[in-house]
């Protein structure tokens, strides 16, 4: 009966336009419901399924703190150590720790959102080009002192990894993560095809080379691949250790009453695999469209299975308003987001208002009232401009207040 419920529950998602991936529900190592929605290849017409590889993007971390986990149980290296140990001549590193690194406390700026990125994100770099382009920046902050998400510091990371094991990153991680767990459909693979949902079409998504997310958000992975890494997800991964804007941190996860969960979004992909240790619950939704309700369809799976209320999606109204308002939301606004501080522009173009993540693609603002917009980036976004300048956001059902700068 809950199997029905639950492919019921995602089909509407599918059916409305909001969802195209595929699924897992889990309790223990029994498989309660996975499916697949939608098509993993538009071109070809290959549907998705519960073996389709998605691009997971921040998942990654969770990934990347696991092989420093396994460098630490051979004695290589301790999470306490400064940077400089690994990576002398980077600056500050007499002053940041790993620990700093795999808990976003660093201070170092995220390389992501600087203005630009998705410019240059379509074409291949080194590793050593992409430290090259944020080491000299100016700390956000003395490391330990704050938060700040930072995938700058997750390359670093990598770079760690591969210094001390003396295997290259994907290589280290076949061989002592993937290969163990038998994920056999799990690496650093670069032939998923991302796309955006743009009026009911699916549009392919602008191309991310592998080399611009590296440690910080290279991998691809399935849903079943991902359920067997849950099964051996260490204590000390899961901490948590920091704690900013009211969520805590561990390394490459977030942990929260019940539920510990770790997210991901890139170009073209979002993903959420989150765990609810008390139920003994695993839910998973990858998604080859951007802007998918993947949120809160992971959400309603988890409710579903636990027995408590859900709802079905509805479809959103749009209307119609004067494009001369567009001008009044006009500007900069900077916003916190998940542990960082992040740049949005908001521009009118013509007869549409147009909105720009630092990070993330641009994409249209479609009015559901005067003053009420919708837009789908990294998940789908509600706003509500305000008369006294600020945004309240509802972003994949978190609430954020962007105010603006300029």
């Amino acid at each position: 009966m809950k199997r029905r419920r639950m492919d019921r529950f995602v089909r509407a998602y599918a059916e409305l336009g909001r969802f195209s991936g595929a699924v897992l529900v889990a309790r223990g190592e029994k498989v309660l419901f996975t499916q697949g929605y939608g098509l993993a290849d538009h071109e070809r017409g290959v549907p998705n399924r519960p073996g389709t590889a998605f691009r997971i993007g921040s998942q990654t971390k969770t990934f990347t703190a696991m092989a420093i986990l396994r460098l630490k149980e051979r004695g290589l290296l301790g999470v306490h150590d400064p940077i400089a140990r690994y990576l002398p001549g980077y600056p500050g590193g007499a002053r940041i720790t790993l620990h700093h690194l795999l808990t976003n406390s660093s201070g170092i700026p995220d390389y992501v959102t600087t203005e630009g990125f998705t410019r240059v994100m379509g074409t291949a770099v080194t590793r050593r080009e992409l430290i090259d382009g944020f080491k000299d920046r100016p700390l956000l902050f003395e490391p330990g002192e704050g938060v700040s998400y930072s995938n700058s510091g997750w390359v670093l990371l990598g770079e760690v990894i591969e210094r001390v094991s003396g295997l290259a990153y994907g290589d280290y991680l076949r061989e002592h993560v993937f290969g163990p767990l038998g994920m056999t459909r799990t690496g650093l693979t670069d032939d998923a095809k991302g796309y955006l949902a743009v009026d009911g079409r699916a549009e392919p998504a602008p191309y991310v080379d592998n080399s611009r997310q590296d440690a910080a958000g290279a991998i691809c992975s399935t849903v079943e691949d991902l359920h067997r890494w849950r099964l051996d997800v260490p204590d000390e991964l899961v901490g948590p250790y920091v704690e900013s804007d009211g969520i805590a941190y561990g390394y490459g996860c977030a942990v929260g009453p019940g539920r510990i969960e770790s997210s991901g979004g890139t170009i073209g992909f979002v993903s959420v695999s989150a765990r609810y240790p008390a139920d003994d619950l695993f839910v998973c939704v990858l998604s080859n469209v951007e802007n998918a309700a993947f949120s809160e369809i992971e959400r309603g799976l988890a409710a579903i299975a636990r027995g408590e209320p859900y709802e079905l999606p509805g479809e959103r109204v749009f209307v119609t308003v004067d494009p001369a308002l567009f001008d009044r939301y006009a500007g900069r606004y900077t916003m916190r987001f998940l542990g960082r501080t992040s740049t949005m522009d908001v521009t009118r173009e013509g007869a549409r208002l147009m909105v720009e993540v630092h990070g993330l693609a641009r994409t249209e603002l479609r009015p559901m009232s005067p003053t009420r917009f919708f837009a789908r980036m990294k998940g789908e976004v509600e706003l509500d401009f305000r008369a006294d300048g600020e945004v309240a956001l509802n972003w994949a059902g978190r609430d954020v207040t962007a105010r603006r700068v300029s």
